[in-house]
């Protein structure tokens, strides 16, 4: 099965976070994804929305990923290309991937990740799981690679608790089961 790997608003809002250590989760992660030499890469394809000139970490890595031979795209807000992340959407994703992928919903699995767990990676951005969910596609969020900055909370742990328990009661409003909420490495299943 076919893979796209959605990096939602990804670089967050470290100036809220009370621990660097949730970040640095995100993106090693990523890295593990990235370094993983067994998947298949002609069929897993990375989209990231806007990534911040000073986001250095994920800027090395889409480089890293893209010499190791992951497609990576990134429109550059404010350009031609995209005026604003807010346009994104399920089918301008799949126009700016047709040159790397066919992404169909009979044959290929979304995997979103990015900041607010809660809101942006499930349904506020158009390009959330909620959508990808509603448009057939089979649908995971994982969890390593999100975090949640608006949710209440004292510290990062607590905001996540409560990040994590809105998602929760979100998917069982919306009927959303069908979306897979991973936590572990190999349940992404992604193709070799």
């Amino acid at each position: 099965m076919k893979t796209l790997i959605l990096l939602i608003d990804f670089y967050g809002h470290p100036a809220l976070t009370t621990d660097r250590y949730n970040d640095n989760i995100r993106y090693s992660a990523l890295t593990e994804i990235i370094s993983s030499s067994f998947i298949d890469r002609t069929n897993c394809a990375i989209f990231s929305t806007s990534i911040p000139q000073n986001d250095e970490r994920l800027l090395e890595l889409k480089k890293m990923a893209i010499l190791k031979g992951f497609p990576f795209v990134t429109p550059i807000p404010g350009t031609n290309d995209v005026p604003w992340d807010e346009i994104y959407s399920i089918d301008y994703i799949k126009s700016k991937l047709k040159d790397f992928i066919n992404i169909d919903k009979t044959d290929t699995q979304i995997i979103v990740t990015g900041t607010n767990t809660s809101g942006c990676v499930y349904k506020s951005k158009s390009i959330g799981a909620y959508h990808w969910s509603k448009a057939g596609f089979k649908t995971k969020i994982y969890l390593p690679m999100t975090i949640e900055y608006e949710q209440k909370g004292i510290n990062d742990l607590e905001k996540n608790i409560n990040g994590f328990a809105t998602l929760y009661n979100e998917i069982k409003k919306d009927k959303c089961f069908d979306i897979d909420i991973v936590k572990n490495f190999t349940d992404l299943k992604l193709p070799v």
